[in-house]
């Protein structure tokens, strides 16, 4: 533990991953995002650098030996070496751990989530909001908020004052046949869902629309979903301080062409 850099500075990333029938969903995707961040943090060698085999070889691995085949795993993946702030060393180790799925497939939420807005903290807009770090404290923060105030999650806004995500979902509000979601330099996760959900609603003929994303959006869309790589989408009935009761039609379409496209091709 002494010499972990990702407890003692954050200094680490990781993806969580969804597990179907013992295979790993989105593997590319997830690798993608990995190797950015593990270049941006300098913690792989230039001249050998994770490999996409490599990365499918260690889950493979790991998977092997669970009895479980629906599992959300966490892979984190953390600096060698000493050092204070300044390391002494660019390689990295990692850890995994899992947890059981009861179903395979991805289900839309029956009751709609009650969603309120974050007044705790701000993400900045930088070149670390796209990666899932271990550095948390902003969702840490928001969290308790969110426990303190009964909410069942909440918008989290960067610090230009514009909706960035939720805690651990980007967000998607639809209104009539436009989606909108906050842009990747709005200060959110690079998300794995969000790419998969930008492309089904382009299946089902919505517009996908990213950009800026403000409060005043929120109090008029029909629709709002939360999508991250376990739970595929969840639909949201009612946020503190509109009106409005949204609906969730379309979402019903979208988590059925996820469940499509997660579905073995023989």
């Amino acid at each position: 533990m002494y010499l972990n850099r990702a407890f003692k500075y954050g200094d680490g990333l990781f993806e969580t991953i969804r597990v179907r029938n013992g295979e790993v969903l989105f593997l590319e995707s997830h690798f993608t995002r990995l190797s950015r961040g593990l270049t941006i943090l300098h913690m792989q060698d230039s001249k050998k650098p994770l490999s996409i085999e490599k990365f499918q070889e260690i889950l493979q691995d790991f998977l092997s030996k669970q009895s479980d085949a629906n599992l959300r795993i966490r892979i984190t993946f953390f600096r060698q070496g000493d050092g204070l702030y300044t390391p002494k060393e660019s390689s990295y180790a990692y850890y995994i751990e899992s947890s059981t799925l009861e179903s395979p497939s991805f289900a839309l939420n029956e009751k709609g989530l009650y969603l309120g807005r974050c007044s705790a903290v701000q993400l900045p807009i930088d070149q670390l909001s796209n990666l899932k770090t271990t550095s948390a404290l902003p969702y840490v923060l928001a969290a308790l908020e969110k426990k303190e105030k009964g909410w069942e999650d909440c918008f989290i806004l960067n610090s230009a004052g514009a909706i960035a995500e939720s805690i651990a979902a980007n967000v998607f509000l639809c209104k009539g046949k436009q989606v909108f979601t906050p842009a990747l330099n709005q200060g959110c996760i690079a998300g794995v869902m969000r790419q998969n959900v930008l492309e089904l609603i382009q299946e089902l003929d919505l517009e996908p629309c990213e950009g800026v994303v403000l409060w005043e959006d929120v109090q008029q869309a029909d629709e709002i979903w939360l999508s991250n790589a376990i739970r595929g989408i969840q639909w949201v009935k009612q946020v503190v301080g509109c009106s409005t009761l949204f609906e969730n039609s379309k979402a019903k379409q979208v988590i059925n062409r996820l469940n499509q496209r997660i579905k073995p091709k023989y």
